[in-house]
């Protein structure tokens, strides 16, 4: 992508196009968006992010600008931003900040907050064989299923030990440090599905990597605690999340090392 042509992408059925007029962000952003990837069309919602003397201006249709001081911030900062603009224009959807994997036709849920460890997880369940949707949205409708919303994973500086493999395969440092899709096995994207399985992350020391029980009451409650646009449905949103783990295995997944959490979980599910 050069300056001229910005990045045209297709999230969640929204054209998106991404401009900047710096060309390491540019080719980050294509890294990260590599799925999405769009011929131009019908009016997009228009995210910049301009470098200038001081720093980055970011900003995204219907938004205020937001500074940063470096590139790393600046992608960040448009990550962010994409997704509360593309919250606003998905009004038919129900957001939940959770990482999102399909095994078996069905999807494996993993709601959380920061640094509960979904996108480390997800990493270790796609190299376990699943397919991915997401490793941050949990983008669900009420036609009960979940939608790819498929941004590169990323993984923080203290989890890059846990994948030795693929070390040398990262872009960027810290915050800003994503996994290229081409660094992924073949065929790892997947396209909608529906749910069958909410399971709860938690970092622990004393983490067991064994899934255990979870009552459809406490995956309700982690769910809603992980709500993105929550007040936005009102009381329609317990109705769809309650239809949500009505339907699904509920776990909770204390771990310690990803990869056998990952195995654990998949068996478990298997049973």
């Amino acid at each position: 992508m050069n300056a001229a042509a910005p990045l045209t992408l297709e999230l969640l059925g929204v054209p998106v196009a991404l401009v900047s007029n710096d060309e390491a962000l540019r080719e980050r952003l294509g890294i990260c968006y590599a799925p999405c990837a769009a011929a131009p069309g019908r009016a997009a919602l228009l995210g910049q992010a301009e470098r200038g003397p001081h720093g980055y201006r970011v900003t995204v249709e219907g938004r205020a600008a937001r500074y940063e001081a470096d590139a790393g911030a600046a992608l960040r900062a448009l990550n962010h931003e994409l997704l509360q603009a593309l919250m606003a224009r998905c009004r038919a959807h129900f957001f939940v900040h959770a990482a999102v994997l399909e095994w078996r036709g069905r999807a494996v849920v993993l709601p959380g907050l920061s640094r509960a460890g979904k996108s480390t997880l997800a990493l270790a369940l796609v190299l376990a064989g699943a397919r991915y949707l997401s490793d941050e949205l949990l983008a669900y409708t009420s036609a009960g299923r979940a939608e790819p919303v498929p941004r590169a994973l990323k993984i923080r500086d203290e989890c890059v030990g846990y994948f030795p493999e693929l070390a040398a395969r990262f872009v960027g440092a810290g915050e800003g440090r994503f996994l290229p899709f081409a660094a992924l096995p073949e065929d790892v994207l997947s396209g909608p599905v529906p749910v069958g399985a909410v399971c709860v992350p938690r970092w622990s020391p004393e983490g067991t990597d064994r899934p255990v029980a979870l009552t459809p009451g406490e995956a309700l409650l982690a769910l809603t605690a992980s709500s993105l646009n929550f007040g936005a449905h009102r009381a329609q949103s317990l109705e769809w999340l309650a239809e949500l783990v009505g339907g699904a295995t509920t776990l909770a997944l204390p771990w310690r090392e990803p990869r056998a959490a990952a195995r654990a979980l998949l068996a478990e599910l298997e049973q």
